[in-house]
């Protein structure tokens, strides 16, 4: 059977969770060794010596397999890298041109060992956005150059994230509309199972008295003619000058927006 990309990402992660978990029992084994070394010099009993060496060697054998097994076993059994449990997202903005836009992101991890993130994210105005975050590291950040596709901030984690370890992931983006050509919109695409999306939209330059609700809708993720299908509409809070919104377990497939007038 030939080897898979995800096979090949499996067994590289299984080694580097190896390595940084387990070096403290490997020397500890090596300094074992050693003594049993010291000591075969005043052991008389060569039987006696090769007996213990063999059970050393099998103990040691059977920890390194049963590692092995227990991770290969977790690499097949997920055939995703994280589970998402809640999501933040905040578009904030005090004149309609220059937008903060901010999501923090609870995950816990399912592979072995995770040290980075892709964060997708798709801007619609001309200018391009300024990505920061105050939690990771933006390593690289990847322009798809199609409008159909999303494009990719890679986030470096501070700290490595093991196995069923949860971090809260931080994006930012600092984008200019002074054209007005972006869409007045945050969406998501629920390729995960997440048990709470929390929609904060704050537009403090909209006039005392503004009344207009927003729409939540959706669509299937894989819709080619894109029609989207109206939920609910979300009062302005005039007070706040926001639109927020709970979306709790949305379903699977489904990419869900909000949209208001400009």
């Amino acid at each position: 059977m030939p080897i898979t990309m995800n096979m090949k990402t499996a067994v590289k992660d299984i080694f580097k969770f190896i390595v940084s978990s387990f070096s403290g029992s490997f020397y500890f084994f090596a300094s074992l060794a050693s003594l049993t070394g010291v000591a075969i010099v005043f052991i008389q009993d060569k039987n006696a010596v090769i007996i213990a060496l063999a059970f050393f060697c099998i103990m040691l054998f059977v920890l390194i397999m049963g590692l092995l097994v227990a991770l290969f076993k977790i690499a097949n059994i997920n055939n995703k890298d994280y589970e998402s449990l809640s999501t933040f997202v905040k578009y904030e903005t005090n004149d309609a041109k220059i937008i903060t836009y901010e999501v923090y992101k609870l995950i816990q991890s399912t592979k072995p060992i995770m040290d980075s993130f892709p964060y997708n994210f798709k801007w619609t105005g001309t200018h391009l956005p300024q990505i920061d975050s105050d939690l990771q590291n933006v390593t690289d950040i990847i322009d798809e150059h199609d409008p159909s596709i999303y494009d990719r901030a890679i986030l470096h984690l501070g700290k490595p994230l093991y196995y069923n370890q949860s971090q809260v992931i931080h994006f930012k983006a600092t984008l200019n509309d002074t054209d007005q050509k972006s869409d007045t919109n945050v969406s998501n695409r629920i390729t995960k199972e997440v048990d709470i999306i929390h929609y904060r939209i704050i537009l403090k330059y909209k006039p005392n008295g503004y009344g207009k609700n927003a729409i939540l809708e959706r669509k299937k993720v894989d819709s080619i003619r894109g029609n989207y299908e109206k939920l609910i509409e979300i009062p302005f809070d005039d007070k706040t000058k926001s639109y927020e919104y709970h979306l709790l377990k949305p379903e699977l497939n489904y990419e869900y927006r909000i949209c208001w007038e400009r």
